[in-house]
């Protein structure tokens, strides 16, 4: 063989098991980044699709206020624990007065109220249990922390 001839070079796996390999990283690559993408859109959108821990627990402490065995004392301390996790608990609460069961709606609604006197000096009893209303107060109060200092009244 004479050695000024050389062999062409190639690029990428040159075997089929090494282009199979290659085609399996580039599917979990693609399903990857579409998990991660979705994942966004969740957050964005609040679809609930993962919930984070605190929401799978602040969601089990709502789902108590409707369970008719608990005591008074009981009842309160529940409500000062959802009370007391503050902006976490607003889209909870609300997610219980939209969805929740019939037991759950009106002390959701309750702790809500609650919640919304106790740090944002918002009166929330005109709303009552309606979701869109207290939708539209949750977004205005987001957005109201989202502005500038300077654009703050």
């Amino acid at each position: 063989m004479d050695a000024s001839v050389s062999m062409p070079k190639t690029s990428g796996p040159t075997t089929p098991r090494g282009r199979k390999c290659a085609q399996v990283g580039l599917v979990v690559f693609c399903i990857y980044v579409a998990s991660l993408y979705l994942l966004a859109l969740d957050q964005q959108f609040h679809w609930g699709l993962f919930p984070t821990k605190v929401d799978r627990q602040l969601t089990a402490e709502v789902q108590q206020l409707g369970d008719p065995s608990l005591t008074a004392d009981k009842r309160q301390a529940v409500v000062d624990d959802i009370v007391s996790w503050n902006s976490f608990s607003v889209p909870v609460l609300i997610k219980a007065i939209e969805s929740g069961p019939p037991n759950v709606r009106d002390p959701a609604a309750q702790c809500l109220q609650q919640l919304s006197l106790k740090f944002y000096n918002v009166d929330l009893a005109p709303m009552g249990t309606d979701s869109v209303k207290l939708h539209a107060w949750w977004d205005k109060m987001q957005a109201d922390w989202a502005k500038p200092e300077s654009e703050q009244k």
